[in-house]
């Protein structure tokens, strides 16, 4: 097999799954004089990430728990049971292997869902409605924190950076699925002229979801300029011993890999960004639909002005 063919496999695998394929071919920590020559070359031409899309930090304040008064009737009961669903989800100890996780991940769907059936039951009942589709929602808020904050026991820095990012990359799916269940309820709670306490903690709690997405979707770009890079050293040898060329031939068809491996990595970074950018206009435009005007809403805007300061949203 050509080296060509070897590298072209080894980066799309990389890229594919972020690390998992490719691990043999990531630095080591001996140290290699071709490995040094090389990135001396490309430490002098590499164009990094600005480091000033870095230094911005935006940070939503805190979502506020719905106000409710045990009336001790049926609704009632079904409510504070699925607030122990979320409390079950949000304390899981997620860890172990693959299988041992895969089990508890079904555990936790399976108590997720009767969560849900619990808040159905109560939300039933109008009084209890707004409430219900709001820790409804939480039920998966609950879930993406545990699987977020998923205990990493693996053998390698790489396979734990895969793992970590594998996670991450779960989690809007868990923001969108609230995000669905936070709207039915704004506009039923609107068709029926239900109205409470509650019903701006459901406004923020809707917009809120816009904003993990597009927090998620910041920090997996993030990921890919700290991403770790194949081993130049080992990518020399495999050139001189597969292709029997010369140290030096080795050492440029290395170095324009190199390159486009960073190109590669850049263009992940900008697909991600994008993607966060997408979701923070999404949420300030579903805002201005339903004229909301709340702290969620405020700072959605300013991440997107961190992402896109000419964003024609913020106009």
């Amino acid at each position: 097999m050509k080296i060509q063919s070897i590298f072209s496999t080894c980066l799309a695998c990389y890229l594919a799954s972020l690390f998992w394929a490719c691990a043999q071919t990531v630095s080591s920590p001996e140290e290699s004089s071709d490995k040094d020559e090389i990135s001396q070359e490309e430490d002098s031409q590499e164009e990094d990430v600005d480091e000033e899309e870095f230094s911005g930090e935006v940070t939503a304040p805190p979502l506020k728990e719905p106000s409710v008064e045990n009336d001790s009737s049926s609704e009632a009961k079904k409510f504070f049971d699925g607030l122990e669903k979320i409390e079950f989800l949000s304390q899981y100890d997620l860890h172990g292997s693959d299988s041992q996780i895969k089990t508890q991940l079904k555990e936790m769907k399976d108590t997720l869902q009767k969560g849900e059936q619990l808040f159905d039951k109560a939300a039933k009942n109008e009084k209890w409605f707004i409430a219900a589709t709001i820790q409804k929602g939480n039920l998966y808020f609950a879930m993406a924190n545990s699987i977020k904050n998923q205990k990493v026991n693996e053998k390698s820095d790489l396979d734990s950076f895969a793992t970590a990012f594998n996670n991450t990359k779960q989690l809007p799916s868990y923001y969108e699925q609230a995000r669905t269940i936070f709207q039915e309820g704004l506009d039923k709670a609107r068709s029926k002229k239900i109205s409470d306490e509650n019903l701006k903690i459901l406004e923020e709690y809707f917009i809120y979801t816009y904003y993990e997405s597009c927090n998620t979707y910041r920090e997996i770009s993030f990921i890919y300029p700290d991403s770790p890079l194949p081993d130049s050293a080992a990518i020399v040898e495999e050139y001189i011993r597969y292709m029997h060329t010369t140290k030096e031939d080795a050492i440029e068809m290395t170095h324009e890999d190199l390159g486009a491996y960073r190109e590669a990595l850049d263009s992940k970074f900008n697909e991600a960004t994008e993607e966060a950018i997408s979701h923070c206009e999404d949420g300030i435009l579903a805002a201005q639909e339903y004229n909301l005007k709340n702290e969620q809403v405020e700072a959605t805007r300013k991440m997107l002005r961190l992402l896109d300061p000419n964003n024609s949203v913020l106009q």
